[in-house]
């Protein structure tokens, strides 16, 4: 955590709002100074529960306050376009993923942010999630050896209708859920050179553009990457899982992403790492909910008070993202293989 805490301005008072950052940052120690909505009484309802002791009467009033603040902009991707570059010169801003809908939008809100001196990071708290922390910093540190194949497969049942604001979009499953293992998987091995994807809708949602997807990432000849999703899945939660494999030539590493189990309950989250003395069991504290949430806006926090080199999730490398994904959402699309462009 920072060493003086910025009390955060909170715009949006959504479910992911209500269910992760609040929860963290009360878990954490990280005040919360106010909260602004444009359904108010949704906002409300949130300063009630979470002690917050300001309801912000506009969005202007929200962003007209101490520069010390932090804004944890908490919106869909459609309305960052009017509200990002709102944020004050000079200020301190957690953004919602994705950072728009294509790699050009996010570019352009990129570009108004820097231009403006604003330090901004995107919410890609699976940086942040303890197992997927352990296994970036075993491969950073050798211990898997050299990454030869990674491998995500979700077979779950995401509650779709608890977010109305997806109806319409062109792209659902791929900027809303996988963007985080592209994320995770572009800043721990790199740019792939090209992305072949193919997002599917299902008739159990009819307005909504997908809801599973398969995407295969060309690292060459020595690197096989590949992401099977399925948001619809109808047997229970007896056989539901959600994995995130890696491994190298000097060991694997598997994640058990317990969260995505008989949502919204959830399961623990498990890691297991065998370096070729058998299969152990890694003891984790905290977990992806609520703790990652807190987690990077901690970074955001340490990064703007001169506590962090890094800050893990800025704008470049969120604009690199978007990169990808776009590429993947292009190929669905198209359906063939798109090249990535040099970043």
């Amino acid at each position: 955590m920072p060493t003086r805490p910025r009390p955060i301005v909170v715009i949006g008072a959504g479910g992911i709002v209500r269910d992760a950052h609040l929860p963290a940052y009360r878990k954490w120690g990280l005040p919360v100074a106010g909260i602004f909505d444009v359904d108010r009484g949704r906002a409300e309802d949130l300063a009630a529960a979470f002690a917050i002791p300001t309801v912000f009467d506009s969005l202007d009033a929200a962003l007209a306050v101490d520069p010390s603040r932090v804004f944890d902009v908490a919106l869909p991707p459609q309305a960052l376009a009017d509200v990002l570059p709102r944020v004050p010169q000079g200020g301190v801003a957690l953004i919602q993923k994705p950072l728009g809908m294509s790699h050009g939008e996010a570019r352009t809100l990129a570009g108004n942010l820097m231009a403006r001196e604003v330090t901004a990071a995107v919410n890609f708290q699976m940086q942040f999630t303890p197992a997927m922390m352990a296994i970036g910093e075993a491969l950073t540190t050798g211990l898997l050896g050299d990454p030869v194949d990674i491998e995500v497969r979700v077979q779950c049942k995401t509650p779709w209708e608890d977010w109305p604001f997806m109806t319409g979009l062109d792209h659902i499953e791929l900027p809303l859920h996988s963007i985080h293992y592209l994320d995770w998987i572009r800043a721990h091995v790199g740019m792939p050179r090209a992305a072949f994807a193919l997002s599917l809708p299902h008739p159990d949602y009819p307005d909504r553009a997908d809801a599973r997807s398969s995407i295969v990432l060309d690292y060459g000849d020595r690197l096989r990457c590949c992401l099977s999703l399925n948001h619809v899945h109808k047997g229970g939660p007896d056989h539901e899982s959600a994995e995130f494999r890696v491994e190298g030539n000097g060991g694997t590493a598997i994640a058990d992403m317990g969260y995505l189990i008989d949502q919204p309950a959830g399961v623990p989250e498990r890691l297991r790492m065998n370096l070729g003395e058998g299969w152990r069991d890694i003891p984790l504290a905290g977990a992806r909910g609520p703790d990652s949430f807190a987690f990077v806006m901690a970074n955001l926090q340490r990064f703007a008070a001169g506590e962090d080199d890094t800050l893990v999730t800025g704008l470049e490398p969120s604009v690199a993202t978007m990169a990808l994904v776009d590429a993947c959402m292009q190929s669905s699309d198209r359906r063939e293989v798109i090249a990535i462009p040099e970043i």
